[in-house]
């Protein structure tokens, strides 16, 4: 019989389930919250970006990638239609090597001696890769003459270097690169270029000691076309590869202009191939073009928050979780990154072929969050550090190039001058109009460029670089041409 009177009021519930109720109760109210957070944050950042992406749009900008990427093109007429790219691009996507030049480029990247080096006013030893192509067994012996030893040993990549020179008349380029892989797509053409255009400047020096100027003309025309025809490939990684094939001819022209190896048709036919190089239009395409890339790899983020693979196998762990990144802060990231892209293309002028290096550089989209960096670099962990930390370097290495570019202009200039003359001429506006149509101004502050005759023969050309201070044309040996205080072209005594 119980105990309990109907009277009684009724037993409390145990303590364990009051708590147990109240928990559940703060965890759906804090799933609701975090839900409406979620979706606010999509709407706003959402929001930010359609303004943002009319106002660009009404600008001219072009936002998105497939806008830059070349039509389909006829075989015929595609550069990067050739059987040296189709069996690269076939290996990459099978996950094999690359052996473009059969079993020879692995011992290539690591032992072949690197390029002559204008700053330490270093030639091509000719003798040095004699004896690596014996060592690589591309020669059985040494001969008497390196020069002949070289073009024998590049002799093995004939077929694939006829194959370059037939693409390189073909007027349009369009690689078959997987860009809905997003920073992931795999690039095996740039090796293959990087490789050959060393192999050519190689045989171009080779040529010019054993005096044949025409030849080593045909070697530079082919790995500049190296250069020129990918023009229309999209993104920076193949637009930075383009300008280390300049460099890589340029400092081989160089060579040939220490070595007083060049003759006066062949000079004139280089001056008129540089002319043609403009920097400024690539430099403006590449970053555009890179722009439209970030925005269609934070596109896929959006629609898949998984996709973490999109960035890149080096940027970001594989056990990295991004589907609890909220969409909206994904939106305002393309935002602040494409307002840093704005900024930086202010900076040059292709039209004018200006560059206003005075103007300050704009901070990268997470410099201006008022959190803690540390914080900041938790929470907002994609197009800060990834795909804008290294854009400023770029434009940096785009203004060195035109200037080399124009310096190698001069230099071929000068030369015509002393072949004709018999010296170098004391200013550089004697070298108009017969050697020049018009002086190029220095790109950094629209200045001529230094210039003066030294007593042995010889002469110093060049621009005051970024700091926009004349030291003299004076080099620093133990540091590399980006690092110099003045951009140098000069020779060793002959």
């Amino acid at each position: 019989m119980s105990s309990t009177s109907p009277t009684d009021p009724p037993a409390k519930p145990p303590r364990l389930r009051r708590y147990v109720v109240r928990a559940l109760f703060a965890v759906a109210c804090l799933a609701t919250l975090i839900v409406a957070f979620f979706i606010e944050e999509k709407i706003r950042g959402r929001a930010a970006w359609r303004g943002y992406e009319t106002e660009a749009k009404a600008r001219g900008v072009k936002l998105d990638f497939a806008d830059y990427l070349p039509p389909q093109i006829p075989d015929a007429e595609n550069f990067a239609s050739i059987p040296l790219f189709d069996e690269a691009f076939r290996a990459s996507d099978a996950n094999q090597s690359i052996q473009t030049f059969a079993k020879f480029e692995p011992y290539y990247y690591q032992r072949l001696p690197k390029s002559n080096d204008p700053v330490k006013q270093e030639r091509i030893d000719l003798a040095t890769r004699q004896k690596f192509f014996v060592e690589a067994k591309l020669l059985p012996a040494a001969g008497d003459n390196a020069a002949a030893d070289v073009l024998k040993a590049l002799d093995s990549f004939a077929a694939q270097l006829a194959q370059l020179r037939e693409a390189g008349t073909r007027p349009h380029c369009h690689f078959p690169i997987h860009w809905e892989k997003g920073y992931d797509a795999m690039l095996p053409h740039t090796q293959i270029l990087h490789t050959s255009a060393t192999f050519f400047a190689l045989s171009l020096s080779a040529h010019l000691a054993l005096g044949d100027s025409a030849a080593a003309y045909a070697d530079f025309q082919d790995g500049l076309r190296l250069t020129t025809a990918t023009f229309e490939e999209p993104g920076l990684i193949t637009s930075l590869v383009r300008l280390g094939i300049a460099t890589a001819m340029e400092n081989a022209v160089w060579g040939g202009l220490a070595g007083r190896q060049w003759a006066e048709p062949e000079l004139q036919k280089i001056e008129t191939d540089l002319a043609a190089l403009d920097w400024f239009k690539d430099y403006r395409f590449a970053m555009c073009s890179e722009r439209g890339l970030m925005n269609l790899v934070t596109d896929m983020l959006i629609a898949h928050p998984g996709s973490l693979h999109v960035l890149g196998r080096d940027n970001f762990p594989e056990k990295y979780e991004f589907r609890s990144y909220p969409a909206g802060w994904l939106y305002r990231d393309k935002v602040r990154a494409n307002h840093f892209f704005d900024e930086m293309l202010t900076r040059i002028e292709p039209e004018q072929r200006s560059y206003f290096g005075a103007r300050s550089f704009p901070s990268s989209p997470g410099d201006s969050m008022t959190l803690p960096k540390r914080l900041c670099d938790v929470l907002f962990p994609l197009l800060s550090p990834v795909n804008v930390a290294a854009l400023k370097d770029v434009e940096k290495r785009y203004i060195q190039a035109a200037t080399v570019t124009d310096l190698a202009r001069l230099a071929c200039a000068l030369e015509r001058c002393r072949l004709a003359r018999g010296a170098f001429p004391q200013a550089l506006s004697e070298l108009t109009p017969d050697f020049l149509a018009s002086l190029p101004a220095e790109i950094v502050n629209g200045e001529p460029y230094r210039y003066r005759r030294t007593g042995d023969g010889r002469f110093v050309l060049y621009s005051v670089g970024p700091d926009l201070r004349d030291d003299g044309g004076v080099i620093d040996p133990r540091h590399r041409f980006s690092k110099q205080h003045d951009w140098v072209w000069c020779y060793p005594a002959p």
